[in-house]
């Protein structure tokens, strides 16, 4: 008889206002929720999303309570993408995030050095690959971050630019892009444990790349996003 294959538990809420990422809308839930709903129906693998904030999904993960989750590996330091506790399938997607400031300011911010033991808005319980070289200043979510820009609470965040955009035209916020602070694959981070999993997976990313699916989920929610 065939052994029962577990049921995967995972998290992609991100900060919760991760938008067009994730969005807390069962009907309309975000990118990342769509894409591996296919991609686990496709590989014929059971799955369970457990909703937890940013900080505890990674401690979770490594603690063996998710089984996965979706990460780009150039967020991470160095000795983090050597842990061999995970293994990641292929890309997904690419996914950009830059240094974003005020319009007004932006011209102080064109390159990654400025922000060397700087003050520098982040999401509390995300991966940033240099942050032992500038001062973190947590806030909860993408949201927030571009609220405290608006309010002149902090000079400078790193974040995506689709959820930077997004954000700025609800608050009306005047932000402006600076220097890229990573170009980077967004990949499911899978425990080593399950990486006999991984070709079902990879088999799965191919077929929904080539079948026009997966341009389909990110467009879904991307279109209504004014690109600067």
């Amino acid at each position: 008889m065939a052994e029962q294959q577990p049921v995967l538990k995972y998290n992609v809420t991100g900060s919760g206002n991760y938008y067009p990422y994730y969005i807390d809308d069962k009907s309309n839930p975000g990118i990342l929720p769509e894409l591996i709903k296919q991609v686990m129906l496709l590989a014929d693998i059971q799955v369970q999303h457990v909703e937890l904030p940013a900080k505890r999904t990674v401690k979770y993960l490594h603690q063996g309570h998710i089984d996965f989750d979706v990460i780009s590996p150039e967020w991470l330091s160095q000795a983090e993408k050597q842990n061999p506790q995970f293994s990641y399938s292929d890309t997904l997607f690419a996914v950009e995030e830059y240094l974003v400031s005020l319009k007004s300011s932006v011209a102080q911010w064109q390159q990654l050095n400025s922000i060397r033991n700087q003050p520098v808005g982040t999401v509390l319980g995300y991966y940033y690959y240099d942050d032992n070289r500038f001062k973190r200043v947590d806030f909860h979510s993408e949201q927030q971050l571009i609220q405290a820009l608006k309010m002149q609470r902090i000079e400078v965040v790193i974040i995506d630019k689709l959820p930077a955009l997004y954000w700025a035209e609800q608050f009306d916020a005047d932000i402006s892009f600076g220097a890229l602070h990573s170009l980077g694959n967004l990949k499911i981070r899978l425990r080593s444990e399950h990486q006999s999993l991984l070709p079902k997976i990879n088999t799965a990313i191919k077929e929904l790349k080539n079948s026009g699916s997966l341009d389909a989920i990110i467009n879904k929610y991307t279109k209504s996003i004014p690109l600067q």
